[in-house]
């Protein structure tokens, strides 16, 4: 509180409080002016009680109006294929897979604080099971279920739509936002004549601010040139060797991806913007390795 008016005739003091200056914009700390203090007369001690008042609002509006971004967060989509071909132990694996996931995240604060973590299947259409979130806020992870065909189009087409959604939402949240990065995963061939190539090209358009890093792993009767064609950069497509089995593939491909969230989580915390990438164990890596 500003010091109160000495008593008696002869002590008088006017206050005024100037008020701050307008940001530039730029990240710093916001200062405060002290307030004017206009003195007509005084006794001593009345001036070194008040100096003393204003040195102590000085410094507590300071401390409590620091102010700025609520730090850099990457958005990772996690786009899972839940048509028919993935009921059964494909589909198991994969919500094992992202119970521990969720257990590693919360063992790794610092790098979940960096993520936002959401999870899409598709088959005929796309569900979302977890908005873009904060691991850190999260108790359990939902159940994946099968059912229909096998729709990239729709998949593509849902992505084209929220991200640019997501991206704001966080923005407006006082979030500085990195590419979003999608880890897409497919067991089978895409719809023939959905046009998924098409809601491909729109999504990873020059010309589309939010477009993603797009990485693709193939398992079961996906096929390489197409896994190729899906991952954003060659070093990005990945199938599965032959011979290896589809729920040992899908289990490592998880722990490759909780791997990749968890090193990009930290790199963020330590000022790096990188998308560290891990192949699967059992995996090809089709940027380098004939098959």
């Amino acid at each position: 509180m500003l010091p109160s008016q000495p008593s008696g005739r002869h002590f008088r003091c006017a206050w005024t409080v100037q008020p701050p200056k307008q940001s530039d914009g730029k990240l710093k700390l916001r200062k405060r002016y002290p307030a004017k203090l206009n003195l007509i007369s005084f006794r001593a001690h009345d001036l070194i009680c008040a100096m003393m008042d204003l040195a102590s609002l000085h410094l507590l509006d300071e401390e409590a109006d620091v102010a700025g971004p609520e730090g850099t967060v990457l958005p990772i989509y996690f786009v899972a294929d839940c048509s028919g071909s993935m009921e059964g132990e494909p589909l198991d694996e994969v919500n094992r897979g992202l119970v521990s996931l969720l257990d590693a995240l919360h063992s790794e604060s610092m790098a979940a604080s960096k993520v936002r973590f959401c999870v899409i299947g598709f088959d005929d259409e796309t569900c979302c099971y977890i908005e873009p979130s904060d691991l850190r806020n999260l108790d359990s992870m939902p159940t994946l279920s099968p059912g229909g065909t096998t729709s990239y189009a729709a998949a593509f087409a849902e992505l084209h739509r929220r991200l640019p959604l997501d991206v704001s939402n966080l923005k407006n949240a006082g979030y500085i936002v990195n590419r979003p990065a999608v880890f897409f995963l497919t067991d089978g061939l895409p719809n023939a004549g959905d046009r998924w190539e098409d809601f491909y090209a729109r999504l990873t358009s020059a010309d589309f601010k939010q477009r993603p890093n797009v990485l693709a792993f193939g398992i079961g009767d996906a096929e390489p040139a197409t896994i190729k064609q899906i991952a954003s950069k060659p070093e990005y497509a990945f199938v599965a060797a032959r011979g290896v089995d589809t729920g040992r593939a899908i289990a490592e491909f998880v722990k490759a991806l909780t791997n990749s969230v968890i090193r990009s989580g930290q790199a963020l915390a330590s000022g790096q913007a990188t998308l560290p990438i891990e192949k699967p164990e059992g995996f090809i890596s089709l940027a380098i390795d004939a098959i």
